[in-house]
C-alpha cells in the first residue's frame, strides 16, 4: 500500500499539464479491434472482471476520456475496485475539475472510493484535492474550512490509527491547520487547534511518534513569549508512554504484515493473529482497524467479512455500521448465502425496519448465483423469519413465502431432499399457530409424504409430532398405520414401529396397544435376528459354512424343478402323450395286420428308436411323420380306411403340436404367433417345448427319409417349384442317408414314382422403413431359396411396414425351428443347429446379429462364409421358419393388407 503513495501525492499536482494527456486520441487499429471486442464481451456478461479491468486500462492508454468514463462507471457498479483503479480513476477526474460542479463530482467520486477498502492513499488524495481547491474557491471561507476538517477527521477515524502509515493523515491535517495559523499568527483560537493535534497525535501509538515530539516542542519554542524549558503537559507526556509502548507491543505482528508481504495464506495467519490480539486487548476501534487491513489484502475471503460483522454486532451494536459492512461484503463475496442471510436479519434489527428494503434485498439474494441449496435455504429461512416476526396481521403474505421458497428450492434444486424438512416443518408449525389453520398444516404434511422425503423417517416423526402436540391422536395413529410397513432408509422403518409401541403406551388404549404390537411384531422379530446374526460372528461363520456344503442343484434338476412347476408345460406334456397314444395304437395295429418282412418293417425298430429319444411332444409329431414311410412300403396289404386312419392321425398330431404353439396368447394372429400390431414377446417356455419338438421332428423325419422315398407331406398352400430328381435328392444328402435311401429305392420301386418332398418356410421382418421395396426384399433373401411370394403389411400403431415372405428351401429335409430370439445366436450356432438336425451344411438355418443400437449389422446364411450385409434395412429383423407341415400359413385379411 505504501507503494501507492507516491501517485496520491501527485494529483495535486498541475491540471494544466495533465489535462493534454486526453486532449488527442492515441489509438492504433489493432487497439480499436480489441476495444470493440471488449464491448461485446462485456455487454453479453458484465460479470467478466478481467474484461473490465482490460477495458479500463486499453481506453486509458488510447485516451479515449468519455468511454473511460463510462467503463469505469460500469465497472464499479458491479465491482469493487483496487486501491490502484481507484487512484488512478481519481487521478484522471481531479485534473480535469476545474469548475465547482465538476469538483463536486470529484468529491462525491472520492466518497466512493473510501468506502471500498481501507487506503491510506486515497484518503490523503482525498485531504490534498479538498485542500487544493478550498484554497482557490470563491466560496466562504468558513464553510470551506469545515469541509476539509470533517473529511480530515473522517480520515483520522478510518486510519488514524494505523501504526506505519496513520501517521501522515495527522501531519496532512497539521499542515493544513498550519497554513491557517500562518495566515492569522495573532489567532489564539487557530493556535489551540494546532496544539490540541499535537497532543492528540502523541498519545496515538504511531511508529513516527518521537519526530512527532521533537515538531511539537519545536512549534512551541518558535510561538511569542515561549518559555526558555519547553515541554508537553504532564498528561501529553503520560499517554505518549504508553503509545511508544503500545507500538513496542505490537511491533512483531507490524513485521509479519507490512505492505511488501505478499498476499498468501502466511499473510493471512499473521492478520488472524494480529486480529486475535487486538480483541484481547479490548480496543474495539484498534480491532476494526486490523480487520478493515486484512480486508484490503483479502477482499473474497467471505469469513473474514462474517468475522469482522459478528465482531461489530457482538460489540459495537450500530446498525448502520453493521448494515454498511454486510453492504461491503456482499459486493465482495456475492455467492455465499451466509452472508445475504445475516444482511437480511441485521436489515430486520434496525431502528426503524423498511419492508421495502427487505424485499429487494432478498430479491436480489436468490438471483446472486449462490452456489448450493444450503445457500439459497439460510437465505429463504431469513425473509421467512422476518415475515413470521411481523405477526398474525401477515398470515396470508406469510403463507406464500412458503409457497414462493418450496417452489424455488423445488426449480433450482430439484434432487434436493432436506431431511431437517425446515421449510414444510416451519410452514406448517406457522400454519397451525401463527394462521390457526390445522387443516392448512396437515395439508402440508401430506404434500411431504407424496414427495421423496417421505423415504426418510423424519418426515413421519415430524408430521406425528404436530399432531400430537395439537392433541390431535387419531389422526397421528393413522398416519403410524400408514407409514409403519414402509421400507424406511436407515433402518427408520425399525424406529417408526417403536415409536409407534410409545405412543400407544403414553397416548393409546389397551386394544390400541395389542393391534400395534401384533402389526409391528414380525418387523421387530426380524430386526431382533438380524441384530443377534450381527452380534454373534461364531454362530454366523458356522450357518455360512452349513450353507456351503449344502447340495447344489445340476443346471438339469433345476430344470426340471422348473417344468414340473409350470403348468404350461403340464398341460403340454399331456397333450403330446395322448398324442403318442394315438399313434402307438395305430401303428400297433398296423404291425397286427401284416408282420411284413419289406423296407417297412426293417425301417420300424430304427423309427421306433429315433422316436423314444426325443420328448414327448416330438416323439407324437415324430410317430406321425414315420406313419407315411409304414404306408408306402405297405399299401398293398393294408386297407384304404386304415391307411386313411393313419394319414389323419398324422395330421391330427401335426395340428395338436400347431395349437400348442400359437395357444400363448388368444389375441396373436392364429399360425404366426405374433401381434399385427406389435412387435413379437419375449419366447416363453411353451414356445420353447415347441423348438425342442421341431428339432425332435426333424431327426425322425431324417430318420424316415433314410428308409423311405421323401412323400409331400405339406398342409400349406403347394409347391409350384418344378419336381426335383431322385438323383438330385440324393447328392444333397448325407452319405449314410444316401445309402440308406438307395436300399429303400430298389427294395420299393414297384411302389410307382416317388412323390418329391418339398420344405417350406416363412420369414417375417418387421419395422421396415416405407422405402424398401419387394425386390430388394427378394434379394435379401435369394441365398435361402427361391421366393414364393410377399406380402406387404402395415403396422396399425406404428405406420412402419411388415412384410411375410414364403420361402422355397428345395434341399432342406426339414424347416428349421422358430427362431424369436436370434439376437443370441450366431453363424457358428446355426451351424450346430443344422448338424444336430441332420441337415445339409447349406441348409443351416439363417443367423441375424445386431449391433449395441439394435440395427441389423450381418445375416448369415450358411456356415461356409456365404454371408451379406443388411445396412439398408437399418432394423431388427425376425426370421421364423415353420415347417408347413407343421403348421399351416394363415391367410391375411384383405383389410390388413396394404
Amino acid at each position: 500500500m505504501a507503494a501507492e503513495a507516491p501517485l496520491a501525492m501527485d494529483l495535486s499536482t498541475s491540471g494544466d499539464s495533465s489535462e493534454s494527456d486526453f486532449d488527442e486520441i492515441d489509438a492504433s487499429p489493432e487497439d480499436m479491434d480489441t476495444i470493440m471486442q471488449l464491448e461485446t464481451a462485456l455487454q453479453t456478461n458484465p460479470n467478466l472482471y478481467e474484461s473490465h479491468v482490460q477495458y479500463v486500462n486499453l481506453l486509458r492508454k488510447c485516451k479515449l476520456r468519455e468511454k473511460l468514463r463510462t467503463a469505469r462507471e460500469s465497472m464499479q457498479e458491479h465491482y469493487p475496485l483496487t486501491e490502484q483503479l481507484w487512484l488512478e480513476w481519481l487521478h484522471d477526474e481531479a485534473v480535469t475539475a476545474t469548475s465547482i460542479t465538476e469538483t463536486e463530482q470529484a468529491s462525491q467520486l472520492f466518497q466512493k472510493a473510501v468506502q471500498d477498502y481501507l487506503s491510506v492513499p486515497i484518503w490523503k488524495a482525498y485531504i490534498n484535492f479538498v485542500k487544493e481547491h478550498a484554497a482557490g474557491s470563491q466560496q466562504n471561507s468558513n464553510t470551506s474550512m469545515q469541509n476539509l476538517r470533517e473529511i480530515c477527521e473522517q480520515a483520522l477515524t478510518a486510519a488514524g490509527l494505523h501504526i506505519t502509515l496513520g501517521g501522515s493523515l495527522w501531519d496532512a491535517y497539521r499542515e493544513y491547520e498550519h497554513e491557517l495559523s500562518a495566515r492569522d499568527p495573532t489567532s489564539d483560537a487557530q493556535l489551540l487547534r494546532v496544539r490540541q493535534l499535537y497532543h492528540r497525535q502523541l498519545q496515538v501509538p504511531l511508529a513516527e511518534a518521537a519526530q512527532t515530539m521533537q515538531s511539537y516542542l519545536k512549534w512551541e519554542a518558535s510561538l511569542p513569549h515561549a518559555q526558555q524549558a519547553i515541554q508537553a503537559p504532564s498528561h501529553v507526556q503520560q499517554g505518549f508512554q504508553k503509545a511508544q509502548q503500545a507500538v513496542s507491543l505490537r511491533h512483531e505482528h507490524e513485521a509479519m504484515v507490512a505492505p511488501d508481504k505478499p498476499a498468501d495464506e502466511n499473510l493471512l495467519a499473521a492478520f488472524l493473529a494480529y486480529i486475535k490480539y487486538e480483541e484481547a486487548k479490548g480496543d474495539p476501534a484498534r480491532v476494526q482497524l486490523v480487520y478493515e487491513r486484512a480486508l484490503a489484502a483479502f477482499p473474497v475471503t467471505h469469513y473474514l467479512w462474517q468475522a469482522y460483522a459478528h465482531y461489530l454486532e457482538d460489540h459495537l451494536k450500530v446498525p448502520a455500521a453493521i448494515n454498511a459492512v454486510y453492504s461491503r461484503a456482499l459486493r465482495n463475496c456475492p455467492w455465499v448465502g451466509s452472508l445475504w442471510a445475516n444482511a437480511l436479519r441485521a436489515l430486520e434489527l434496525s431502528t426503524v425496519f423498511d419492508e421495502q428494503q427487505h424485499a429487494t434485498l432478498y430479491s436480489s439474494a436468490v438471483q446472486a448465483g449462490l452456489q448450493t441449496a444450503d445457500d439459497y435455504m439460510e437465505v429463504v429461512l431469513a425473509r421467512l423469519d422476518a415475515l413470521r416476526h411481523r405477526g398474525a396481521d401477515r398470515a396470508q403474505e406469510l403463507k406464500q413465502g412458503f409457497q414462493q421458497a418450496a417452489e424455488l428450492m423445488q426449480t433450482y434444486f430439484p434432487d434436493y431432499i432436506d431431511r431437517t424438512l425446515r421449510i414444510h416443518a416451519y410452514w406448517a408449525d406457522c400454519e397451525m399457530h401463527v394462521g390457526q389453520d390445522p387443516a392448512a398444516a396437515e395439508a402440508v404434511w401430506e404434500g411431504v409424504l407424496k414427495s421423496t422425503a417421505a423415504r426418510y423417517v423424519e418426515t413421519w416423526i415430524g408430521y406425528i409430532t404436530m399432531l400430537i402436540g395439537s392433541d390431535n391422536t387419531g389422526q397421528a395413529r393413522r398416519v403410524y398405520k400408514r407409514g409403519y410397513s414402509r421400507k424406511l432408509e436407515e433402518a427408520g422403518q425399525l424406529f417408526l414401529c417403536q415409536a409407534w409401541l410409545r405412543f400407544e403406551r403414553e397416548h393409546g388404549t389397551a386394544d390400541t396397544l395389542a393391534e400395534a404390537s401384533r402389526k409391528v411384531r414380525p418387523i421387530l422379530e426380524q430386526a431382533a435376528a438380524a441384530a443377534a446374526v450381527v452380534s454373534d460372528s461364531e454362530g454366523s461363520a458356522k450357518a455360512q459354512a452349513a450353507a456351503k456344503k449344502a447340495k447344489k442343484l445340476t443346471p438339469e434338476e433345476m430344470k426340471k424343478m422348473r417344468q414340473q412347476a409350470d403348468p404350461n408345460y403340464q398341460s403340454k406334456q399331456a397333450a403330446a402323450a395322448a398324442a403318442a397314444t394315438a399313434g402307438d395304437g395305430i401303428a400297433t395295429g398296423s404291425k397286427k395286420g401284416k408282420k411284413g418282412k419289406g423296407p417297412a418293417a426293417r425301417a420300424e425298430p430304427a423309427a421306433q428308436a429315433e422316436s423314444a429319444s426325443l420328448p414327448a411332444p416330438a416323439a407324437a409329431v415324430a410317430a406321425a411323420v414315420a406313419e407315411p414311410t409304414a404306408k408306402h412300403a405297405s399299401a398293398d396289404a393294408m386297407p384304404s380306411d386304415a391307411a386313411a386312419v393313419k394319414h389323419s392321425t398324422a395330421q391330427a398330431a401335426s395340428q395338436a403340436l400347431h395349437d400348442q404353439a400359437s395357444s400363448a396368447g388368444s389375441k396373436r394372429r392364429h399360425g404366426l404367433g405374433f401381434s399385427e400390431d406389435q412387435p413379437g414377446p419375449k419366447k416363453s417356455k411353451q414356445a420353447d417345448g415347441v423348438d425342442k419338438a421341431a428339432d425332435s421332428l426333424q431327426q425322425a423325419q431324417h430318420a424316415q427319409q433314410a428308409q423311405q422315398p421323401p412323400s409331400s407331406f405339406s398342409a400349406g398352400p403347394p409347391s409350384n417349384q418344378p419336381p426335383v430328381s431322385k438323383t438330385q435328392s440324393q447328392q444333397s444328402k448325407p452319405a449314410n442317408v444316401q445309402a440308406a435311401a438307395g436300399a429303400q429305392s430298389s427294395a420299393g420301386a414297384a411302389q410307382g414314382p416317388p412323390v418329391i418332398f418339398t420344405d417350406e418356410c416363412t420369414a417375417f421382418v418387421r419395422g421396415l422403413d416405407n422405402k424398401v421395396t419387394e425386390e430388394e426384399l427378394r434379394n435379401l433373401l435369394a441365398a435361402c431359396g427361391e421366393i414364393k411370394g410377399v406380402r406387404l403389411v402395415m403396422d396399425k400403431v406404428t405406420g412402419m411396414f411388415k412384410v411375410v415372405i414364403m420361402l422355397s428351401l428345395q434341399h432342406a429335409y426339414v424347416a428349421c425351428t422358430v427362431l424369436r430370439h436370434l439376437m443370441s445366436w450366431s453363424c457358428t450356432s446355426a451351424a450346430k443347429l443344422a448338424c444336430r438336425a441332420g441337415m445339409p451344411a447349406h441348409c443351416c438355418s439363417v443367423s441375424v446379429t445386431w449391433d449395441i443400437q439394435h440395427k441389423c449389422q450381418m445375416v448369415s446364411c450358411t456356415p461356409t462364409g456365404n454371408a451379406w450385409t443388411l445396412h439398408a434395412l437399418r432394423t431388427k429383423v425376425i426370421v421364423v421358419y415353420r415347417a408347413l407341415g407343421m403348421w399351416s400359413l394363415p391367410t391375411i385379411a384383405p383389410s390388413r393388407r396394404l
